[in-house]
């Protein structure tokens, strides 16, 4: 069994485990300020919190998602003062960009808070308990990013729902993932090996899991897999058509199902076309996943499948799945 393999197993049970902190988190949640909602981090980290920006917003809530690199360098302190809670997310809390953003912007860390899973990271020190959020995925042995990503989208959702009118029920969630690893998707990898353009759409709340599969793809399966929003799709990569692509869309009942489904209905006969949905309706060929789970929470399961089927592929091609040939799991140069 490969790293990455043992990893996507132990999901689940990380999700259980971060749901059973929830008197915690809200305690710790009390005192952050939502005025204003900075999320920022690398790789995984930032695509996770990507999700929890698209629900704060969807609340009513000014929130935003945006690379940790990118601020240090193109952003000045004076605009990072006019968020009331910057939020850094780092699985191990050693990355090169988190510990240069906290050395340089020190008169910022009153409105900061790190969410990690290494409590006793370099990062972590410069923070006061209260301000600490752990992730408790316990041991991930991969570079692809697994428990500390699903780990990271559900306590930062949980923390989300605390400071809305929302509430999210994640108690079947754990469930829905292991359904979604029992799949036997071995013809998707085959499709997914073959010389031709690999498409990933989605909408919404999928757009963080969608940017992350991507990067799984590449870490994992060593292959490209090209992603984009639903609309943007349609503005000028549509022509991708031409050479009869796999296109994979994540589609759960939602604000955008229907839009999707038009998709669908456009582009079914100009490619081969599967979509990963917790719908029974619409004619073209779906893995249904996801069953009972509002849309914020099922493109969770929906990435487990594409965990697979990214598992599968890298060892087809002779790869040591979640092994890195020129990448490593903590990136400590920038």
């Amino acid at each position: 069994m490969s790293k990455f393999l043992e990893d996507m197993l132990e999901q689940s049970e990380a999700v259980r485990t971060i749901i059973s902190t929830s008197d915690v988190v809200f305690e710790k949640a009390k005192s952050l300020n939502f005025e204003r909602v900075l999320f920022t981090g690398m790789g995984a980290s930032l695509h996770a919190s990507e999700v929890a920006a698209s629900f704060l917003r969807y609340s009513g809530i000014d929130a935003e998602s945006f690379e940790m690199s990118e601020i240090i360098t193109y952003s000045s302190q004076e605009l990072l003062k006019r968020y009331s809670t910057i939020f850094l997310i780092s699985q191990s809390g050693e990355s090169a960009e988190l510990i240069r953003f906290i050395e340089e912007n020190k008169a910022l860390l009153p409105s900061m808070t790190l969410v990690t899973n290494n409590e006793k990271s370099s990062a972590a020190k410069a923070f006061p308990d209260e301000r600490v959020f752990p992730l408790f995925a316990g041991n991930e042995r991969s570079m692809g990013a697994t428990k500390t990503f699903v780990n990271s989208i559900v306590l930062t959702l949980m923390i989300s729902a605390f400071r809305t009118a929302r509430r999210l029920n994640f108690s079947d969630l754990p469930t829905r993932m292991d359904e979604a690893l029992s799949h036997d998707l071995s013809w998707l990898a085959a499709m997914l090996s073959e010389k031709r353009e690999r498409i990933l759409v989605a909408r919404g709340f999928g757009i963080g899991v969608g940017k992350m599969a991507r990067l799984m793809f590449a870490e994992v399966a060593k292959l490209s897999l090209i992603f984009y929003s639903g609309a943007s799709f349609r503005h000028g990569p549509v022509d991708l058509l031409a050479d009869k692509p796999v296109v994979i869309t994540m589609n759960p009942k939602g604000e955008t199902y229907d839009l999707m489904q038009e998709l669908h209905n456009d582009i079914y006969d100009k490619c081969d076309l599967i979509t990963l949905t917790n719908s029974r309706e619409g004619n073209v060929k779906s893995i249904y996943v996801s069953d009972g789970l509002e849309e914020v929470l099922a493109f969770i399961p929906m990435m487990n499948l594409l965990q697979k089927t990214a598992e599968e592929i890298a060892r087809n091609r002779g790869f040591d799945p979640g092994s890195g040939v020129f990448g490593t799991k903590v990136t400590t140069k920038e």
